[in-house]
């Protein structure tokens, strides 16, 4: 992963502990995982192709909104006053327009942002999963290496953040970081102009809102792959109209292979996968033995030892 300095510093002053984050899944070879139903699992893999899905369907029906609530809460407090007298120092006016192209852009946020979901992997769940993923999303993981992830590149369109699972008290002590931050390095910010001192606020208020969820969810790891078409057309993508569960929505699917001229690095199947779980289901086996089929059609090298059975001893639809 190749980062340049000055991308590296601002993203210390006004996205504190990213950076680590985005390097610790390089450094710890870091995987991912992608939780969802059988029948999603087998087309994902048949198909070569990821969807990619409005934020306004998504089971976290809060999606988006929820970061747009926090950044009007915080910033309306003593935190958000600290952070505004701080900018406004180094440029007057400053935050009057950033506020000025938050307000342009916050709708778009919400309404065109198109995501898909994935979760840090553990080690020790090899074998057996994440219980609470089998209880809110499917029957079936897909568990990814993480070469995609790790290629700085705006040839896709496509990026990755890892979710801030935060309470509007959390974005508060965030804040404070990023305003303490700013304090720190005036003179920097200063030589650099005042638009990109907008530039960086807008974007600080973008990963708000684009990766911020209730701390509830915290145990899904998850990092968000997103998709904004308003923003930047991606050579990957396909645009296809779906009815799913009833809504006739918009989606995108990014096509799964390794096509380094368009930003797509060791993404096809049999680079990018490295096992298929099977979770609590009723007939295992069955699953275990097509799955081991699909892979090998797609020409994955010893197909069987990609696929595991999980040993979690759950008994689907079972209350007491």
């Amino acid at each position: 992963m190749d980062i340049d300095e000055a991308t590296l510093k601002l993203n210390e002053i006004f996205c504190p502990g990213l950076m680590k984050q985005i390097l610790a899944v390089e450094t710890e070879q870091k995987r991912f995982v992608y939780y969802t139903s059988a029948d999603t699992a087998l087309k994902v893999l048949r198909n070569q192709e990821l969807w990619f899905r409005n934020a306004t369907v998504m089971n976290d029906f809060s999606e988006i909104s929820y970061g747009l609530g926090l950044i009007r809460a915080v910033f309306a407090g003593p935190e958000g006053e600290k952070f505004r007298n701080a900018v406004d120092d180094i440029f007057s006016g400053t935050i009057e327009k950033a506020e000025k192209l938050l307000s342009e852009w916050e709708q778009d946020w919400q309404l065109e942002t198109y995501i898909a979901c994935l979760s840090i992997h553990n080690r020790e769940e090899d074998t057996r999963g994440r219980l609470s993923m089998w209880r809110a999303y499917g029957d079936t993981a897909l568990v990814i290496n993480n070469t995609p992830m790790t290629v700085v590149t705006d040839l896709s369109a496509v990026y990755s953040t890892p979710v801030l699972y935060l309470s509007k008290e959390g974005l508060t002590e965030h804040l404070s970081t990023i305003t303490d931050a700013i304090q720190n390095n005036g003179d920097y910010l200063e030589g650099l102009g005042q638009d990109t001192l907008v530039a960086y606020i807008h974007h600080m208020l973008f990963r708000f809102a684009i990766a911020s969820k209730h701390p509830g969810f915290e145990e899904e790891k998850e990092w968000r792959l997103y998709y904004r078409p308003s923003e930047g057309i991606s050579p990957g993508m396909t645009e296809e109209t779906v009815v799913l569960k009833g809504v006739p929505q918009k989606i995108f699917k990014l096509r799964l292979a390794h096509e380094p001229g368009i930003g797509l690095h060791g993404a096809d199947i049999p680079s990018l996968l490295d096992r298929i779980l099977i979770g609590p289901t009723e007939f295992p086996y069955v699953s275990y033995n097509a799955f081991i089929s699909v892979l090998e059609g797609l020409g994955v090298a010893d197909a069987a030892s990609k696929v595991v059975i999980s040993d979690i001893p759950l008994r689907l639809g079972v209350k007491y």
